[in-house]
């Protein structure tokens, strides 16, 4: 849906550009790479905003691994995974922004802002983001004292207490980690793994992922008895999407990231209560971030710091905001760059009147975490080795975990096929 959304907009964009730029010859167009479908509208507005300066969208379904190759360079780049070691080294500094007072460094959320900074300067702006949820029943609000997380250890106690079971047969099971596996991927997260880029591709804290899948583990067999009863429930139950799963009382908790959650329709949300995942009182970020980058030799720097300047700035983004709800992209598209924006007065000030839910329920500022540097092909790896593993070690049989094919054997192993 979103490479459509682009590939319509941008020949549109394309023309206004040329047929603008005419007039302001000095000025240059300047060109966005970018996975982003919502930066067609959002540069549509910049350029009917003023006169001197045009911005223009290019489409790539990868904008890191097109850096990497690229022969010539946009002027701007907006995506995932753009802090990796290739990639960083076609960007250039941008803190000056901060120092001339041009963005304010305050209006960020500090750890989203900290890793863009390579080496004291500061490569990348952070442009988006979401976080982990559970969704449950309203009826179950009063089982959960804290209004904007919940912690591992908490679901865990009211999963055991929601159960029920008649000879080993559950009628309801509250959660189970092994029912998501990108709920498997974040409870790694929870427990600090730790996963880095690194020349074998990446690595991790052993320690870490070891204690998370011990946890997870445990999970099954003392709350929910073994991985058959588990298995059994979700061939038998969970086939309905999570909100319905929750409102119908087989399951106390589903998971959802913040940008499916916020993009169901009115009449299923407002069914629905959640609340952000913790563990030793740390959100984690779910992976995909999207950063900002400008590339070294722009041509069109001007042009550049000017979409920059008008786009950080809470005001853009509520005209930004209205804009999708007027034309319909909220619909289907959460937020800003479908997420939460890197702006903290605009989550805090902005999104509670267009996503009602969220009043009491805004991102903690104060915890959240967000990932060591990772690969520009993370998704890749993170799909073909790392949650096969998380998979097959959390439904290994009782003393046979040890048997699963480690994670250095899969990383050797896909190495030799790629």
């Amino acid at each position: 849906m979103k490479k459509q959304l682009v590939f319509i907009a941008t020949p549109v964009l394309f023309a206004l550009a040329f047929f603008s730029g005419c007039k302001e010859k000095d000025a240059g167009i300047a060109i966005i790479w970018t996975n982003q479908a919502e930066f067609a509208s959002y540069t549509e507005l910049f350029n009917s905003s003023q006169s001197k300066y045009r911005v223009i969208v290019e489409y790539k379904d990868n904008p890191a691994d097109s850096l990497i190759n690229a022969k010539q360079t946009p002027d701007i780049v907006i995506g995932p995974w753009l802090k990796g070691e290739k990639t960083r080294s076609h960007l250039i500094p941008i803190d000056y922004l901060f120092n001339e007072l041009r963005i304010s460094v305050k209006q960020f959320y500090k750890p989203l802002l900290e890793l863009g900074n390579i080496g004291g300067r500061q490569y990348l702006l952070p442009v988006s983001f979401n976080l982990p949820a559970l969704i449950f029943s309203p009826d179950k609000q009063m089982l959960i004292a804290n209004d904007f997380s919940i912690s591992l250890d908490q679901v865990q106690t009211l999963s055991s207490e929601f159960n029920s079971s008649k000879k080993g047969v559950f009628s309801k099971m509250g959660f189970s980690p092994r029912w998501n596996t990108d709920f498997l991927y974040i409870t790694t997260l929870l427990f600090n793994s730790q996963y880095k880029e690194e020349t074998k591709l990446f690595n991790w804290n052993q320690t870490a992922l070891s204690e998370s899948i011990k946890y997870m583990r445990n999970w099954t067999k003392k709350i929910n008895s073994s991985i058959a009863a588990e298995d059994d429930f979700q061939f038998k139950y969970l086939y309905d999407p999570p909100y319905k799963l929750v409102t119908g009382g087989k399951t106390l908790f589903s998971y959802m990231s913040s940008d499916d959650l916020f993009v169901l329709p009115q009449d299923k949300i407002q069914n629905i209560d959640f609340r952000w995942i913790t563990r030793d009182n740390r959100t984690p970020v779910v992976d995909g971030m999207i950063y900002l980058g400008v590339c070294t030799k722009t041509p069109h720097l001007d042009a550049t710091e000017a979409f920059l300047i008008w786009f950080f700035n809470e005001k853009t983004q509520r005209e930004l905001l209205d804009r999708g709800k007027k034309i319909g992209t909220m619909e289907s598209t959460f937020g800003i760059s479908g997420g939460f924006s890197s702006l903290k007065e605009v989550n805090e000030k902005i999104f509670p009147l267009l996503y009602p839910s969220l009043l009491g329920h805004q991102p903690p500022s104060d915890t959240l975490t967000v990932p060591h540097i990772l690969p520009n092909n993370w998704e890749t790896l993170k799909k073909e080795i790392l949650i096969p593993y998380l998979v097959d070690v959390a439904a290994a049989p009782e003393g046979k975990e040890n048997a699963v094919l480690s994670l250095n054997d899969r990383i050797a192993a896909w190495i030799k096929t790629h």
